[in-house]
């Protein structure tokens, strides 16, 4: 069902017409704030306030765009007043705890080396690497998430690169 349906039942009151929408995005918002926490708790704690976030503002929703990017823009405010608020930071990983003798332990590490990698990112850069490679977004998307002109997302994104290929290099990453 479209999205700007959903919005109007849900802002007469369906109730399904919410659990629609959050099972629609739920798993890319998930994804979304584990990339940045690098904790799964965490990251269903705060998928869960964007919904509830959502579902106390609806009413004032005007639909402008893309809803999927309303959404991103919701989880970006809530992880950062997370980090704002704990001032937490993304915990090491520790690989010992996983047997050599699993086959997906090579993917496993790599996955893990990347999620430290891009922890050690500021939150500018890596916003704009997790939406655009994970969530497979257009920087001009990108860009009216986070708020910044087109020319600085792009910028963004390649500072943020190089800076990726440079700890991905370097052999002690752990």
């Amino acid at each position: 069902m479209e999205d700007k349906r959903l919005i109007r039942q849900i802002q007469q009151g369906n109730s399904d017409a919410l659990d629609t929408i959050i099972r629609k995005y739920y798993n890319d918002i998930y994804s979304y704030c584990f990339r940045k926490t690098a904790n799964t708790s965490v990251a269903a704690d705060l998928t869960q306030e964007v919904f509830l976030r959502l579902a106390k503002y609806i009413h004032n929703y005007v639909h402008k765009g893309k809803f999927r990017n309303y959404l991103f823009i919701i989880a970006r405010n809530i992880c950062h007043d997370y980090y704002k608020k704990k001032g937490a930071v993304v915990e090491d990983i520790d690989l010992l705890d996983v047997p050599d003798r699993d086959s997906n332990f090579k993917r496993l590490e790599q996955s893990e080396i990347i999620i430290k990698a891009l922890g050690s990112l500021p939150d500018i850069q890596k916003d704009v690497i997790i939406l655009r490679f994970y969530h497979d977004m257009k920087l001009k998307e990108i860009s009216e998430i986070t708020g910044a002109s087109l020319a600085t997302t792009k910028s963004r994104l390649k500072q943020g690169l190089d800076k990726l290929k440079k700890i991905l290099n370097r052999e002690d990453v752990f």
